[in-house]
């Protein structure tokens, strides 16, 4: 399994640390804290004042996030592997290593790094001071950059998932227990890819909202904001259904295919039934044939054409209940402060 390895170059940072977790933590707490003493030198106490302490967090959960993120992507490949075999892991993972390469995870962190110093700059930066600047654009470029790369991964684990699904039709198994045919392993790991992303985005939501920007609000920089704030929420749907949708094709495709099947034995031990030359034994055996047949047919109408189960689909609507909450009350906070009467009427 040396082969199904994926380490991209912020997982092996963590390897010279002590702990499988506690490097990952180290890592992502360092890169907070430190835009936030980097910023402290240059406002002082100001930084627990001004939601800078805010922003700070905001990159440490957004790295933690990608640590935990790649951790599950790094748990199903195994389960792909299995399921694609004697043929290995080339047809899933050599796209994903080709997509998710280091050089292309640093060129889409500096892309979303630097398109955040831009958005922040068009919602005018909270200071004017020389060094002030610096640090926060600082930690802008550091949570863009971040951010960056969980999405580009989601781009990365789409593809991979999707060639994944083009070769799975023969593995798929509509008795097994999951109810999804046995993709369902791959539905809770993408309930995990959307969960953190939408975490992630409720962060930059409240901050975005909460933050002391210097412009007026004009329509346009109201636009802005209402964009860079849903984006985070539509990466989250993406990173849920995107990369579902070649399997629940596969698995329609499937369903339909073994219906007909189906379908056309029992038609034929129908056909036989009604011979009325059949002795009773071989008509006893035709009615068992047939009750099998029939019980194997619910078995099929039971399987999901999508890879979420249960479990997975409250563990989603938790989170998105408990971010909305969080959401709708800062939003709420936001436009009584910038429209007074206009929310409540």
């Amino acid at each position: 399994m040396d082969d199904l390895k994926f380490l991209p170059f912020y997982e092996r940072l963590t390897i010279r640390f002590p702990g499988y977790i506690i490097g990952k933590v180290l890592v992502s707490a360092l890169l907070g804290l430190a835009f936030l003493a980097a910023h402290y030198v240059s406002i002082g106490n100001e930084v627990f004042e001004d939601w800078s302490w805010f922003l700070s967090a905001l990159i440490s959960t957004a790295m933690l996030c990608l640590y935990y993120a790649t951790h599950t992507l790094r748990i199903i490949l195994p389960e792909m592997d299995m399921r694609l075999r004697p043929d290995g892991d080339e047809v899933y993972m050599t796209p994903l290593k080709r997509i998710l390469s280091d050089r292309n995870f640093i060129l889409a962190g500096f892309f979303f790094g630097l398109l955040n110093c831009g958005f922040a700059y068009g919602f005018g930066l909270p200071y004017s001071k020389g060094l002030a600047v610096v640090t926060i654009l600082s930690g802008y470029f550091l949570a863009g950059f971040v951010c960056g790369m969980a999405v580009f991964g989601i781009y990365g684990v789409s593809v991979s998932i999707s060639a994944f699904s083009r070769e799975a039709k023969r593995s798929l198994d509509f008795t097994s227990p999951d109810c999804c045919g046995g993709t369902l392993f791959l539905g809770e790991a993408l309930v995990v890819f959307s969960s953190v992303t939408l975490i992630v985005g409720v962060m930059i939501s409240v901050y975005v909202l909460k933050a002391d920007w210097t412009r007026d609000n004009t329509s346009w920089i109201i636009l802005l904001k209402c964009f860079w704030i849903v984006f985070p929420y539509l990466m989250s749907l993406v990173a849920l259904i995107a990369p579902a949708v070649p399997i629940n094709n596969e698995l329609r495709e499937y369903k339909m295919e073994q219906e007909v099947v189906l379908q056309r034995r029992l038609t034929k031990i129908r056909k036989r039934l009604e011979d009325n030359n059949l002795d009773a034994a071989a008509r006893k055996d035709l009615r068992e044939t047939y009750e099998f047949h029939k019980s194997v047919r619910k078995d099929l109408h039971r399987m999901r054409t999508w890879p979420y189960g249960l479990g997975a689909n409250l563990k989603y609507f938790a989170v998105v209940v408990a971010n909305l909450f969080a959401s709708i009350d800062t939003a709420s906070a936001w436009m009584n402060k910038y429209f007074p009467g206009g929310a409540g009427q």
